[in-house]
């Protein structure tokens, strides 16, 4: 299936994931492997590659130059040859055209649950500060939708479905942990931001319908720090790379998936302009920690 390669510095993320493109096309798992890297790696990773495959075919554009011509050359290029590996950077990844209905498709699940969450907080505690970031996040998705309804699929563009790519490889995978969520817990500390990034956004959409291709398979992410900031950045991991599973397991939606494993507690602390006390809410422990160590390791090698 999908994997984590949660491997610390050092210790050969990058031969991992080269070899195991390399393999994968051998074994007919993938054609086309496609190698996302940050931008200023994409030099060193190819040139990495071929000291490492000597004869592989592996195309690495140049991510300084990604104009519409250069970006249609790519795509075209990308989509009528038999590569090995083709090695970009991370803002080229998000460049890559969406076909307007599987974006429409996945935004308009995303504001359906938002919506559902949006009624459910306002059902428990009325007009609220979640009530208001909910309310925030689904006017953010509606204004997208908007776009996206505008979009006309043209006749003359590749998007990303019919690339050929049917395995990725994600470097740093870290950089792509502020992704999109809904929660009745809004005023929890040590919360992410709900509305999320454009390109964790992107990339979540990519992910999702390669998944849906192969059957939960050749998606693969590579990173030293895949839980940095949050206990939330475990289940963005979870969503990206086994999110079916979560669905079958009830636990697809973070507040779920935290009332499973985390436990809130209220208590007073000291504000940040040292007067008074003030209540605070935050995860002070976590709870079903083998099951949850169980059903990470589904996915995430970790060393």
């Amino acid at each position: 299936g999908n994997t984590l390669v949660a491997h610390e510095v050092g210790l050969g993320k990058t031969i991992i994931m080269q070899a195991a493109g390399m393999e994968m096309k051998r074994l007919g798992l993938a054609r086309k492997p496609l190698y996302v890297v940050p931008n200023s790696m994409t030099e060193q990773f190819a040139r990495e590659f071929k000291e490492l495959y000597p004869a592989a075919n592996i195309l690495a554009p140049d991510t300084s130059t990604m104009d519409a011509a250069a970006r249609n050359r790519l795509w075209s290029s990308i989509t009528n040859n038999d590569w090995d590996a083709i090695v970009i950077g991370h803002s080229q990844m998000t460049l890559m055209p969406v076909d307007p209905k599987t974006f429409n498709n996945h935004l308009q699940e995303q504001l359906d649950l938002l919506k559902t969450y949006l009624q459910e907080a306002k059902n428990e505690n009325g007009k609220s500060q979640t009530t208001k970031q909910i309310e925030k996040a689904i006017k953010g998705l509606e204004t997208k939708l908007k776009t996206g309804n505008d979009l006309i699929r043209q006749p003359d563009t590749v998007y990303w479905e019919e690339l050929g790519i049917d395995a990725v490889f994600v470097d740093e995978a870290d950089m792509f942990k502020n992704l999109i969520y809904a929660t009745k817990m809004g005023s929890m500390k040590g919360l992410p931001n709900t509305e999320g990034s454009n390109r964790a956004f992107d990339l979540f959409i990519k992910v999702r319908e390669l998944s849906k291709r192969t059957g939960g398979r050749n998606v693969v992410f590579a990173t030293g720090t895949p839980v940095s900031n949050s206990i939330a950045e475990t289940h963005f991991m979870m969503r990206y790379l086994m999110h079916d599973k979560l669905d079958e397991l009830g636990i697809a939606h973070f507040d779920a998936w935290a009332g499973m494993y985390a436990t809130p507690n209220t208590t007073l602390e000291v504000p940040i302009y040292g007067k008074g006390m003030k209540q605070s809410t935050r995860f002070s422990q976590f709870v079903n920690m083998p099951e949850l160590r169980s059903l990470w390791q589904q996915v995430a090698d970790i060393a």
